[in-house]
């Protein structure tokens, strides 16, 4: 019986009940993981390969050589935290084996960040600009996890040559160009469009976003933290 017939044959049997003959497996995710929505991240994976970022299938904290970009994650922390984590993990993922987990607590200063950042540094360990002018935003799949019941409510945004403290612009740095996200401990699929993103005035100098001297996508809690990130992508 065709899927359709069978959908048909039970609402006009008007059973509260029906076996059909196709059906959708349960996801399985393992303890303490975020949820994973039906056919979720799998509906974007054909995307074209030079908009992924990263994946986190690598197993490592560098970015795949892709689109020009060839960069890494860093973790950077105000010293004071009782815990801090950042790194590639096979505990939980959104799509394929491996995601990003950023969890943290006991701050007392600014707290931690973690930054993808697109292109390898100098020799002198300056920032190298990455042109991102083709693209209009950023997307990700992201949860929380732990203990948090959720919605918690997180910074993230890009930084550029003009506010990255090794950008060699900025003489107040890090006022980076952001936005809140509200994660959930269900993985979510999030879009963020750099017309949307702002500086919150602290920095100096404060100038409209450079696409074209684009350093890094920027995770940066302003609170005790458990989230995870997977499949962070340009979009068009």
């Amino acid at each position: 019986m065709s899927l359709a017939r069978c959908t048909a044959r039970c609402l006009a049997l008007s059973l509260a009940l029906c076996a059909c003959e196709q059906s959708v497996a349960p996801i399985q995710v393992g303890s303490g993981c975020p949820e994973q929505p039906e056919r979720g991240p799998n509906q974007w994976a054909s995307n074209p390969d030079a908009r992924l970022i990263d994946d986190f299938e690598r197993g490592d904290l560098s970015l795949p050589r892709i689109g020009g970009r060839d960069g890494y994650w860093v973790l950077g922390d105000d010293g004071t935290f009782q815990s801090l984590r950042a790194d590639n993990s096979a505990e939980c993922a959104a799509r394929g084996s491996r995601a990003g987990h950023f969890t943290g607590n006991g701050f007392s200063d600014w707290g931690a960040n973690w930054t993808a950042v697109l292109q390898n540094t100098t020799v002198d360990d300056n920032a190298v600009g990455y042109d991102a002018s083709a693209y209009s935003g950023l997307s990700f799949w992201a949860a929380v996890g732990g203990k948090n019941a959720g919605p918690v409510s997180v910074p993230v945004g890009v930084t550029t040559l003009d506010v990255a403290w090794i950008g060699g612009v900025c003489t107040t740095c890090m006022d980076y160009y952001r936005t809140l996200v509200w994660l959930t401990p269900t993985w979510q699929r999030l879009l963020i469009r750099f017309a949307d993103l702002a500086q919150n005035g602290t920095g100096a100098p404060l100038v409209p976003l450079r696409l074209d001297q684009m350093v890094g996508f920027i995770v940066w809690p302003d609170q005790d933290f458990d989230v995870w990130f997977d499949d962070l992508r340009f979009e068009p």
